[in-house]
C-alpha cells in the first residue's frame, strides 16, 4: 500500500532533500495555499493579542510563575541546531519519558538523529537528564515569526509529535515547508475530539495532509480519521505505555531504599503522582483515616506528579491530625529513618520506590484520578513493578492501559464513595494485595511491543 502521495515522502534520501527550501515537494498552488492558511491564523493571531498578553501577565505578576525558556518560545530563537534531523516533540514529562523507547529505535529504523522538544520546564528538565547527547530546544508558541525562525534553524526531515499535540501554525509551517508530519502513539479523547471537531472548518485541512497517524485503539484511530486525516493513513499501532515502563532493578530499589531510610518489614502506603485541582489528592485520600494507617505500623510516602508542589504538600502533611514529622526529599540527599510520612518531590524516583512497595505487600495509590480534573497517571507503571495498584474513578487519558489490567484482575478501580473502604479492606487482606500485584504485572508483561510495531510501520511507509 502506497501511503505518501507525491507531495510527501518517497524514500529516505527524499525526506532529507524536502528539509532544503528549494525542493519543498509541494506543487506552486499547494503553496499558495497553505500561504493563504498562515495569513488567516496570522489575521487570527493578531485579533488574540490583547488575550495572550493577559496570560502572560498573569502568569508571570499575578501567579508569580515565570516562564523558562520565554525568550526562546516567543522568538524562535535560540542555540544553532543541525539541520537534517528528525523532529520528535513530546509537550510535557509524560511525552518526553515516552521519547526513551522510541528515540533510538527511530534512529537505527531512519538512519537519523532525533532533535528533542518540548514545551515545559519539567520536559526540558528530563530532556536535559535523559538525552544529554542530543540536541534539545523548546518548542516555541504557536506564533507564526516564531515557529518559522525555529525551522530555518532547525530545518527537519521529519516532525514526529507524540500523543496528539497538534498546534495549528505548527502543522501548517511543515506542510508550507514539506515536511511530512507522524502522529505517534495517537489518542483522541471524546472531549478532545469534539473540541477539534467544532474547529473543522479550520483544522480539516491540517488534518489532511499528515503523513502517517499511528492510534492507540480502534476508537481513537476512527476519531483521527473523522478528524480529516486521510483513512488509508490511519493505522492502529497499539498503545505504548506498557513498553515505556518497566520495573527497577533491584540495584536501584537498594539505592533509592538506603538514600529514603525507608524500613524493611513495613508495609508502604504510596501515594504517586498526586495532582491538585478541584480536589487536593493527598488531602482527599489520607485525611479521612490518617490515623488508622498509622496506628497500624504503615509508613506513607507521597510522590506528587509536580514538585514544585512540595513545600505545599509539606505543609498538608504536617497538618494531618496525629501526623509524626515529614521527611522531605529533594536534590537527592540522604535521611535518616526516623518519621511516618515521607515525601518525595524528586524527578525520576517512583520506579524504584514501586519497586520497594512491592516488594513489601504495600499499596501503590496512582493519582491524577482522584478528582483532580488530570486524567490519571499511568497505572502501568505500578503494574511492571507488581504493586497492589489502585486508582480513582477519573482514568479517562488511560482507556487502554486500563482494560489491559481490568481484563486481568490486575487493579482496583473505586469511586468517591468507596475509596477508603477499598483501602481498609486491601490493608487487611496481604492475599489480595500479592495477588493483585502479580495479576497486574502478567497484564503489563502482555501487552508490550506497541513500539516495535510503530516503528516498523514508519519505516515502511515512510523510510522506503
Amino acid at each position: 500500500m502506497t501511503l505518501v502521495s507525491s507531495g510527501s515522502v518517497r524514500t529516505a534520501r527524499g525526506l532529507h532533500q524536502r528539509g532544503r527550501r528549494g525542493d519543498i515537494g509541494h506543487r506552486t498552488s499547494d503553496i499558495g495555499r497553505w500561504s493563504w492558511h498562515l495569513s488567516f491564523f496570522c489575521v487570527l493571531l493578531l485579533i488574540a493579542l490583547p488575550l495572550v498578553a493577559l496570560f502572560l501577565a498573569h502568569r508571570l505578576w499575578i501567579r508569580r510563575k515565570g516562564m523558562v525558556g520565554l525568550r526562546e518560545k516567543l522568538t524562535g530563537r535560540g542555540p544553532r541546531l543541525t539541520p537534517g534531523q528528525i523532529m520528535v516533540h513530546g509537550v510535557s514529562l509524560g511525552e518526553v519519558n515516552l521519547m526513551r523507547p522510541v528515540v533510538p529505535k527511530l534512529e537505527a529504523a531512519l538512519g537519523a538523529r532525533c532533535l528533542l522538544t518540548t514545551t515545559t520546564e519539567t520536559g526540558r528538565a528530563r530532556l536535559d537528564e535523559v538525552f544529554a547527547d542530543h540536541e534539545r530546544a523548546f518548542l516555541p508558541l504557536d506564533l507564526p515569526w516564531a515557529v518559522l525562525r525555529f525551522f530555518s534553524r532547525a530545518k527537519p526531515r521529519l516532525v514526529v509529535l507524540l500523543e496528539l499535540e497538534v498546534w495549528p501554525v505548527l502543522l501548517l509551517c511543515c506542510h508550507l515547508r514539506g515536511i511530512p508530519v507522524v502522529l505517534l502513539n495517537a489518542r483522541v479523547s471524546e472531549r478532545s475530539y469534539r473540541g477539534y471537531h467544532r474547529a473543522r472548518w479550520i483544522l480539516r485541512p491540517l488534518f489532511r495532509d499528515i503523513a502517517l497517524a499511528l492510534g492507540q485503539n480502534g476508537p481513537w484511530t476512527a476519531r483521527l480519521a473523522g478528524l480529516g486525516v486521510r483513512r488509508e493513513r490511519v493505522i492502529v499501532s497499539g498503545s505504548m505505555k506498557a513498553d515505556m515502563v518497566g520495573r527497577a532493578s533491584d540495584e536501584a530499589m537498594r539505592r533509592e531504599v538506603e538514600r529514603l531510610g525507608l524500613r524493611a518489614g513495613q508495609p508502604v502506603l504510596l501515594l504517586a503522582s498526586t495532582s491538585a485541582g478541584p480536589v487536593v489528592e493527598e488531602q482527599s485520600i489520607l485525611a479521612p483515616r490518617f490515623a488508622h494507617w498509622l496506628e497500624h505500623g504503615w509508613q506513607i510516602v507521597v510522590c506528587p506528579r509536580h514538585p514544585e508542589r512540595g513545600p505545599e504538600i509539606a505543609t498538608l502533611l504536617a497538618a494531618l491530625p496525629g501526623a509524626s514529622q515529614v521527611r522531605r526529599s529533594s536534590q537527592g540527599q540522604r535521611l535518616d529513618g526516623h518519621g511516618q510520612i515521607l515525601l518525595v518531590d524528586e524527578i525520576g524516583k517512583l520506579a524504584a520506590i514501586y519497586a520497594w512497595t512491592a516488594s513489601v505487600n504495600g499499596i501503590a495509590v496512582v493519582g491524577g484520578s482522584f478528582g483532580s480534573g488530570r486524567g490519571g497517571q499511568n497505572m502501568l507503571e505500578a503494574a511492571a513493578a507488581g504493586c497492589c495498584t489502585v486508582v480513582g474513578w477519573d482514568t479517562r487519558n488511560f482507556p487502554d492501559a486500563m482494560a489491559l489490567l481490568k481484563l486481568a484482575d490486575g487493579v482496583a478501580e473505586v469511586d468517591a464513595e468507596e475509596c477508603q473502604s477499598v483501602l481498609t479492606a486491601l490493608a487487611a487482606d496481604p492475599d489480595r494485595r500479592r495477588r493483585l500485584g502479580t495479576h497486574g504485572q502478567q497484564a503489563w508483561a502482555s501487552g508490550r511491543g506497541a513500539v516495535d510495531r510503530s516503528i516498523l510501520l514508519v519505516k515502511r511507509h515512510l523510510g522506503r
